[in-house]
């Protein structure tokens, strides 16, 4: 008897496949997004298309970041099951109808611990993507900030690209620019938010604060309000709060290693030769 592939939870028993005379290989290739999800939240114990419809209504606990209809959700777990990745197990009394019951095969678990370790690849998956693995790492009790770390390792380069600007720059490219600056204080803040294990002290070390003082007089405060990159040397212009603007001549590399951008708060230290430019970190 054939059944809609949204039926998942009120499916009558008998139209239940068999787990065990399949002998089909698990499709571990690259999921659409509403299926990993879905997939994660199978392996953190939802059992039912029910219950994963409810976390991700718009009033659920997932909807703040992003939401799934319920028929997209039952569509999402029939692909799940298709692949091999979950199975159904039987089912039980729910209220008015059946309900049926889903769970992990191996395949499916392992390709969930992947998902949620892996950095979304374009900035723009920040916001969605990115947000959602943070979720779910939260809600199974993972670590975040292992996540937060390779995603600010794999987006620093495009991120001290986009960072420059140029006189030519168009309305786009300002979009770009301070769209980049976003996800990068967005990955600093959250990353102070939730510090890794690994940084965290040997109690058996006597920790030291370090406050960094320096001897030159001359210290502004001031906000980044461009930065030029050329081969060897970068230009900082900065702002400060009367509205002057101080530029500094830095070598790139010292550009870099500041993750100086449009937007950063700066100290531009004055020497009666020179212009030194400091971060707080």
């Amino acid at each position: 008897m054939a059944w809609s592939r949204y039926s998942a939870d009120v499916a009558p028993a008998a139209t239940i496949p068999s787990t065990t005379t399949s002998r089909r290989q698990p499709d571990e290739r690259q999921l659409p997004f509403a299926d990993a999800v879905c997939l994660v939240l199978v392996v953190q114990g939802l059992t039912h298309g029910w219950a994963i419809g409810s976390v991700l209504a718009p009033d659920g606990e997932l909807g703040r970041i992003w939401s799934l209809s319920r028929p997209l959700t039952y569509r999402a777990i029939d692909g799940l099951v298709e692949r091999g990745l979950v199975t159904r197990r039987g089912h039980v009394a729910g209220r008015g109808r059946d309900r049926v019951i889903v769970g992990a095969t191996p395949a499916g678990r392992r390709y969930a611990r992947r998902w949620l370790d892996a950095p979304v690849e374009h900035l723009r998956d920040v916001r969605t993507e990115l947000l959602v693995k943070l979720w779910l790492r939260e809600r199974a009790g993972l670590d975040r900030a292992s996540l937060l770390d390779a995603q600010q390792r794999l987006f620093q380069p495009a991120i001290a690209a986009l960072g420059a600007s140029r006189p030519d720059d168009d309305l786009v490219d300002i979009w770009r620019r301070e769209s980049a600056g976003a996800v990068r204080r967005f990955l600093d803040q959250a990353l102070d938010a939730v510090p890794s294990a690994v940084d965290q002290p040997d109690p058996t070390i006597p920790r030291t604060e370090w406050t960094v003082k320096l001897s030159a007089r001359n210290q502004l405060r001031a906000t980044v309000d461009a930065v030029n990159h050329g081969e060897v040397m970068s230009t900082v212009r900065v702002a400060l709060p009367d509205g002057q603007r101080i530029t500094a001549a830095i070598t790139k590399d010292a550009a870099d290693d500041l993750g100086v951008a449009p937007g950063d708060d700066v100290i531009v230290i004055i020497k009666s030769t020179e212009v030194i430019l400091a971060k707080e970190s």
